[in-house]
């Protein structure tokens, strides 16, 4: 009895590219599971998470404009595994791979081209990540609008794919609105191009049950109302008008190769169009993917820096694929791609490899999250310190943009709000939060070198008047009811002596002109 041939090495390869990619990916991230670079946007989410963990209720019991799924996902996560932050830098982790994994798949249905697949995939993951390995709510998007296509992508003769393709998509918008209301909308067009009620139905009807299972969440809780007021109003009356930024800024070395993917993609497309004519849209697949690209360019806006460009350029990378695979016919690409494969790794790997050496090599501190390293050396492991001999129920209120650090810290933060940013929060929440750090705060931990209307105007360029009247009210009314407790490089602490509600009087909102 003969005995079957074994696949060789090839083969099985081939067949488990897609888990090599994510493990590669994966690899990549692992260096920075503990490194704190930045303390705003990340502490976002931990500190949301903390808070519900302890019994408050998103919208009610604290203020956040973002949609609810990115929260629940987060607090579920750390309630199953801990509330350190090696483990939400894990999940985080198991995200960025996934991504990769399904980018990968997307751009090997479109182009039958595993190298440049993997290639694809991988050079996106080195050029985004290292700093920007942390818990953020557009990786999240980035995974479901992922999810999505490749549902859509893959779904001839499995519906039930589209109705995974229709949950993410919901889920996409239900983690950051305008990003996966794009997705949405990106599905929909695919969709439609094929000409399938049934198909267009089973996505739609997915996604809206996994929307009517949110709300009915948020209503069960009490929160339905204060909830559209924060998530739906107030995005469109505050957020934008500070946004606005040059395409690509903040460029560097390491984030070249995801900026340069957009441009590159539409000058292709040009040549694509040139070469094969319209035809090529009317491709259900082919304009799948092109919708999809558009959506991730879109979606860069209203802030299209470097930053959110990586965020968003995955959505692209299969229609970039379908491109090289149009215009670099089989046979004639290998000089070619190995001379792009090698520019495309190696621009953003010098710097993801200093980056991952500067971790490795920093010098671990205790956190209420566990061990962590502390990056920049600005007073954040020496204020950590203090903060920790403190008394244990003593609230902190921190001030203005440093939600990480009641995460990091594990104390209490006695205001709805955990950041403040001139044109963005309103007189009334400055005059709202001054009376609740006024009632209930013990300490004040006082970032300067944040509050400083030059970090506005680097940050926020499009920022008006970094130092509006009630921010400037609001911070005359710390240094009143707060006396200095000394100094941590750019953090100043305060400890109660004169505080009351009556300080909050010239921040009053009729009294802002």
């Amino acid at each position: 009895m003969t005995l079957p041939a074994r696949p060789s090495i090839s083969i099985r390869l081939n067949r488990h590219a897609g888990l090599l990619v994510a493990l590669a990916a994966a690899l990549l991230c692992l260096p920075f599971i503990r490194s704190v670079w930045l303390l705003a946007d990340e502490g976002i989410w931990l500190h949301a998470a903390r808070r519900m963990l302890d019994g408050q209720l998103l919208y009610r019991d604290f203020f956040e404009f973002h949609p609810p799924a990115g929260f629940l996902i987060v607090t579920g996560w750390m309630a199953l595994f801990g509330e350190t932050l090696v483990a939400a830098r894990l999940m985080m982790v198991a995200v960025i791979a996934l991504t990769a994994w399904l980018t990968f798949a997307c751009c090997r249905i479109m182009s039958g081209r595993i190298g440049l697949s993997a290639l694809l995939a991988l050079a996106w993951v080195a050029a985004a990540q290292g700093t920007w390995t942390q818990v953020n709510h557009h990786w999240l998007t980035t995974l479901f609008s992922m999810v999505t296509l490749w549902g859509i992508l893959s779904s001839e003769g499995k519906p039930g794919r589209l109705a995974v393709a229709g949950l993410a998509a919901s889920a996409a918008t239900l983690v950051t609105t305008h990003r996966g209301g794009l997705a949405v909308l990106a599905g929909l067009a695919a969709l439609l191009m094929r000409r399938s009620p049934k198909a267009l139905a089973i996505y739609i009807g997915s996604g809206l049950a996994f929307f009517a299972a949110i709300v009915c969440f948020l209503w069960a809780q009490g929160s339905l109302a204060p909830a559209f007021d924060q998530v739906v109003l107030y995005p469109l009356r505050h957020y934008a008008n500070i946004q606005a930024v040059p395409f690509g800024a903040f460029l560097d070395l390491q984030t070249m190769p995801v900026v340069a993917i957009f441009p590159l993609t539409a000058f292709l497309m040009l040549a694509a169009l040139r070469r094969e004519g319209f035809a090529l849209l009317r491709r259900s697949r082919f304009g799948a993917v092109t919708f999809f690209a558009i959506a991730g360019f879109a979606g860069c806006f209203p802030r299209p820096d470097a930053v959110h460009i990586a965020f968003c350029a995955a959505m692209a990378l299969p229609l970039l694929a379908a491109l090289l695979d149009i215009l670099l016919p089989k046979g004639a690409t290998g000089p070619v791609l190995k001379v792009a494969a090698i520019l495309a790794c190696l621009m953003p790997a010098w710097p993801l490899a200093l980056s991952a050496v500067r971790a490795a090599s920093a010098r671990p501190v205790g956190s209420a999250a566990g061990r962590i390293a502390i990056m920049p050396q600005d007073g954040t492991a020496e204020l950590l310190g203090r903060l920790r001999a403190l008394p244990a129920d003593d609230s902190v209120f921190f001030y203005p943009y440093d939600p990480m650090l009641p995460f990091l810290s594990g104390r209490h933060h006695p205001a709805r709000l955990d950041l403040l940013v001139p044109e963005y929060t309103t007189p009334a929440q400055y005059q709202a939060t001054c009376r609740e750090v006024m009632q209930g705060a013990r300490w004040v931990v006082f970032d300067h070198a944040i509050s400083h209307p030059g970090f506005y105007r680097a940050v926020f360029p499009a920022m008006r008047d970094p130092s509006p009247p009630e921010k400037v009210a609001f911070e005359a009314a710390l240094n009143r009811g707060f006396a200095d407790a000394g100094r941590h490089g750019g953090f100043q602490l305060l400890r109660r002596s004169h505080a009351s509600a009556a300080l909050c009087r010239p921040i009053d909102p009729p009294r802002i002109s």
